[in-house]
């Protein structure tokens, strides 16, 4: 179809709303999306509540998306197409605000669909409240398998987050969102033209709202792991790759500035900001060859040294399950994911196997925890980072061995799920008087080793369990496996005590005395009995800033 054609669609459907008094309009951005967006378009169109305008903006579609977006105008009369060159998302949004009729927001990805309901029930919710925003659950659909999660967006457990947690701990997205649109135009935002554009508005959105509400139920499909995802990308030819999201938080900071919100919202910012920062070194740890994650890293530690000039900027190594560093993500730091140490036990760093071993694992960030055990690499990072603390707990020493030549591997839930070639003698019990022997023979041996190479590292002790028991705040229940956690909780207790006994210079952190100590039982990826819930998390993480003194 020719580019007059297109004009004349988009000509034809303005005028045929000129005269509708519309309540909420759908912005959705188009690009290169010729195989999702119908089924994103057939939710939209077939909701449940009808007095809505979509507006399309195609960004320069190079694959066919174009001429969907004008089928669809041609199909349902609510939908206008604006067709521009391609400049990335945020402008598209940006250009659907201003051309934007009704007086509420609604923000779709056009990789992604809603439930049929979705609009109905978000007007009906800023109706009967009056509030500026309205925030769904979502389900995040893996591309790949078509597996879907629940995510839970304002809330952990059954509560709805304060204000400042909210800001925290929300779900950085608007397309999960219905907003007044004059919280927009009265305070003059827009999205930022810079990777992760939503965290450079959505905490000052929220603070900015007169009311904010949550619907408590997943209305929100969001694809992930799309290949060409703009996720983890770039997109300005102005952004370097290498300092990736430090835009969009100074462009956040300059938001509450500008609002006269900087002062009151402070604190929040400096955890948020750090908060985020993890979040992405998170992704990219795994995403970048080392040499771009280390000035990716650092590039950060510096924003957030001369933003916040009177916080704390040490550094510190974790060893333990993967909840501590869920744990440490809730102190007043940038976490380092290059400096954790996941699904090893001492046994296997103080007895490094020789021979050498490939592995592979379909999930990159085990497949890469795995490979530092297997290549012993926790000495030269120590030696290479030189933290100032040293965090540990000893949820991975409830594993098996596996004896290989004259070292060990732990038989840890990601070794189990991972390929390795290797050809074990045996493997030995956790339970067993050899197991036990074995691991207060390698404690005293890496207690020691730190002490000895690395004599300015404090060790703190954060003495986690596997709780007995998932749910949320109102109501838990126990696991079915109960009697093996008290097993494994009781040799886990007698470590903790032998390892603290090796040397009094050694914190202990009493974490198991927190209140909530169970499982969540919507966390996203699993209700086990390793994982906590983020209340209990905060306080012990609260603990741990005490005992160090920040």
């Amino acid at each position: 179809m020719e580019l007059k054609t297109k004009q004349h669609c988009k000509i034809t459907r303005t005028e045929l709303q000129s005269n509708r008094n519309v309540l909420i309009s759908v912005v959705i951005p188009v690009y290169n999306v010729y195989e999702w967006i119908d089924l994103c378009l057939e939710s939209v169109i077939n909701q449940t509540f009808d007095n809505f305008e979509v507006i399309l903006i195609n960004d320069g579609s190079t694959d066919g998306s174009d001429l969907k977006c004008i089928q669809w105008a041609e199909r349902d009369s609510r939908i206008r197409v604006i067709h521009k060159i391609n400049e990335g998302p945020s402008v598209a949004r940006n250009i659907g605000i201003q051309e934007a009729r009704g007086k509420y927001l609604v923000f779709i990805d056009s990789d992604d669909w809603v439930d049929k309901s979705y609009l109905e029930t978000m007007y009906n919710r800023v109706i009967a409240t009056n509030a500026d925003l309205v925030e769904c659950d979502v389900y995040r659909v893996n591309n790949e398998t078509g597996i879907e999660t629940y995510r839970v967006c304002s809330g952990v457990m059954g509560q709805d987050y304060t204000l400042e947690d909210h800001m925290k701990y929300g779900y950085t997205a608007m397309w999960k969102c219905l907003i007044k649109k004059d919280l927009f135009t009265r305070n003059e935002i827009k999205f930022a033209d810079c990777h992760s554009e939503a965290r450079a508005i959505y905490p000052l959105l929220l603070a900015l709202a007169n009311r904010i509400e949550n619907v408590h139920a997943p209305l929100y499909h969001y694809r992930i792991f799309r290949k060409d995802s703009l996720t983890a990308k770039p997109r300005p030819h102005h952004e370097d790759v290498n300092a990736i999201g430090i835009l969009a938080l100074e462009l956040l900071i300059q938001g509450f500035q500008k609002c006269g919100l900087y002062q009151r919202y402070k604190d929040t910012l400096q955890q948020l900001v750090q908060l985020k920062l993890t979040d992405l070194l998170a992704v990219f740890f795994y995403r970048k060859e080392y040499k771009d994650y280390q000035q990716l890293r650092e590039n950060y530690y510096t924003f957030v040294s001369k933003t916040f000039p009177d916080i704390s900027q040490m550094r510190y190594i974790t060893v333990g399950g993967y909840n501590l560093n869920r744990i440490l993500m809730h102190m007043n730091l940038l976490q380092d994911p290059y400096c954790r140490f996941n699904f090893s036990s001492f046994i296997s760093l103080m007895h490094p196997v020789k021979e050498k071993i490939l592995c592979k694992h379909k999930n990159r960030y085990r497949e890469m925890m795995l490979k530092r055990e297997i290549q012993n690499q926790f000495w030269n990072i120590l030696n290479e980072m030189k933290p100032k603390y040293l965090f540990i707990d000893l949820i991975e020493e409830r594993f098996d061995l596996v004896v290989c030549g004259e070292g060990y591997l732990t038989k840890s839930d990601a070794f189990d799920g991972a390929e390795c070639c290797i050809d074990p003698v045996y493997t030995i019990a956790r339970t067993t008087q050899e197991c036990e022997n074995l691991w207060k023979q390698s404690c005293k041996q890496f207690i020691n080793r730190i002490k000895t190479s690395f004599p300015f590292i404090r060790i703190v002790l954060v003495k986690n369990y596997l709780s007995e028991k998932k749910g949320d705040i109102n109501s838990q229940q126990y696991f079915e496996n109960l009697e093996e956690i008290r097993q494994i909780n009781h040799i886990l207790e007698e470590y903790y005590q032998f390892f603290a006994g090796c040397d009094k210079e050694i914190q202990v952190v009493e974490a198991s005395e927190c209140d909530y100590y169970f499982t969540d039982a919507q966390y996203e990826y699993g209700a086990i009995p390793s994982h906590l819930n983020e209340l209990v998390n905060q306080k012990i993480a609260g603990l741990i800033e005490r005992s160090i003194g920040i």
